[in-house]
């Protein structure tokens, strides 16, 4: 997903483009535009990928335009062919909530390559704190036959005491010979509505005088997300790495 944010009260009609071709291991690049940008709010729109016939790891160049104003975001993308049987998880790359909130997100698990079976969905927060938020899945265990994809609802839930800040998840989807590790980003923010937020320039805390869990804070875990997810923010838009997968034709019998 791409997310469109208006800093300083921009606003705007946004055009996105996205060539694709042989240089960028995709055939075609799905995604809306022409979208309304409100002063200081944010727009989304999901990108849908069709891989080439060439595995390997390639870069697509994203153009946001709003009126004289253009930013360009360059994503890598992995082109992996299926080998055998398999699966991947279709998630978020972040997700935002609140103190003493619980939010629901409906993501996937697909079948590649004729995968059929269950998939055990796990996951870890750090930094590993008090009051941390907790992430859980509904169900915990899906079944998947050939050819399809399973829906599973994420519960991120936070209490009045979290710390506010960024955390790091590590979704685990497992099958017991087959398992993979994703990661995401985690943010909470202070539950206080705006009447009782501190002046600008004070320090944020809760009643009950949290810490804020700063990027300094959870830099060990943030260089571990690093290594699965490439992340860049350009005026609000951001992107996590993806990674398509290419079914393998069928070999024909001669």
């Amino acid at each position: 997903m791409l997310t469109i944010t208006s800093l300083n009260g921009f606003e705007g009609t946004v055009q996105l483009e996205a060539p694709v071709g042989p240089s960028t291991g995709l055939d075609g690049a799905g995604f809306s535009t022409g979208m309304t940008l409100s002063p200081n709010g944010n727009v989304n729109t999901d990108l849908q990928l069709t891989p080439g016939d060439t595995p390997g790891n390639y870069d697509l160049t994203i153009v946001a335009t709003i009126g004289s104003i253009f930013h360009s975001l360059v994503i890598p993308v992995t082109v992996s062919p299926v080998s055998g049987p398999d699966f991947t998880t279709r998630l978020w790359g972040s997700y935002s909530t609140l103190q003493e909130r619980s939010i629901m997100i409906k993501e996937e698990v697909v079948s590649l390559g004729g995968f059929r079976g269950q998939v055990s969905l796990s996951a870890t927060v750090t930094p590993e704190i008090t009051d941390a938020p907790i992430v859980s899945f509904l169900p915990n265990t899906v079944d998947l036959s050939a050819g399809t994809q399973a829906v599973y609802t994420t519960m991120v839930s936070t209490v009045r005491t979290t710390p506010i800040g960024n955390y790091v998840v590590a979704i685990s989807a497992s099958n017991g010979t087959i398992s993979h590790v994703y990661q995401a980003i985690v943010m909470v923010g202070d539950y206080r509505p705006p009447s009782e937020q501190p002046a600008p320039g004070n320090s944020t805390t809760t009643g009950n005088s949290q810490p804020f869990i700063s990027a300094a804070n959870v830099s060990s875990a943030v260089s571990t997300l690093r290594s699965f997810w490439w992340l860049q923010t350009i005026i609000g838009l951001s992107i996590a790495t993806l990674v398509v997968y290419r079914r393998r034709p069928t070999l024909k019998e001669h």
